[in-house]
């Protein structure tokens, strides 16, 4: 009789031990399944997100350089920065006067690979790699608008310096490097200079063009303006 009570309390004591255990399971898995399923859920809403953002063009991120660079002119915070009072504080000034919340026309101006080869042999560079050819070939585009400036006098292309701004962002659609040049009706023409880079990287350089001889009216007075062969074509909003 004592023999079939501890074996019975043996067996009960088993018995009573599994639904605790099997209850843990039963949890686990439903918190696994539902941790499965919130994982897939987020990682869908996070596709359609980056499939559904729309990539901003060349014309609107330059939009957005010329719009930091009138706020710097404007700002007599920044301004003291790096000049005091004087004439050059004066001629920052009066570029602060335009208007440049819409541009009259934009234009886009490019150079061809064999231009700027030849713009580059200018320097007596010589006996160099490829991949210092290439940047010395992005580095003459990118001073285009600068030797422009550079014509105007010390004073006005250190404005410019000064109220110069830049950006990095990534466009796939880009392929070649180009110019925006966004002209204003009463305000000084600003250039923004977008060189591409690796991984569809594309750097911007935006300066006012403060050379009061340079016509901008139109594509064709542009390509009359310069020395060497440009491509120059309106761009419109997209």
């Amino acid at each position: 009789m004592r023999e079939y009570t501890m074996r019975k309390r043996t067996i009960s004591k088993h018995t009573v031990n599994k639904k605790p255990i099997q209850n843990h399971a039963n949890y686990f898995m439903k918190a696994l399944l539902l941790t499965i399923l919130m994982s897939a859920l987020l990682l869908s809403a996070c596709g359609n997100q980056k499939g559904n953002a729309k990539t901003k063009s060349l014309y609107e991120q330059g939009l957005e350089v010329v719009s930091l660079m009138s706020e710097m002119t404007r700002s007599e915070e920044y301004i003291d920065l790096f000049i005091g009072t004087g004439e050059l504080k004066s001629v920052i000034q009066s570029i602060s006067a335009g208007d440049y919340t819409a541009p009259k026309a934009v234009y886009a101006i490019s150079v061809t690979d064999e231009n700027l080869a030849a713009l580059s042999e200018l320097f007596g560079v010589s006996n160099v790699s490829e991949e210092l050819e290439d940047y010395l070939t992005d580095r003459v585009f990118t001073t285009l608008m600068t030797q422009i400036n550079s014509r105007s006098g010390a004073e006005n292309l250190a404005a410019a310096s000064v109220c110069a701004a830049q950006k990095t962002f990534v466009n796939e659609d880009a392929d070649k490097n180009v110019i925006y040049l966004y002209t204003y009706e009463d305000a000084v023409p600003v250039a923004v200079t977008f060189v591409v880079g690796e991984d569809s990287s594309v750097s911007a350089n935006g300066t006012f063009i403060m050379y009061d001889e340079f016509t901008c009216g139109s594509a064709d007075e542009i390509r009359s303006f310069f020395y060497f062969e440009v491509e120059v074509t309106e761009v419109f909003p997209e």
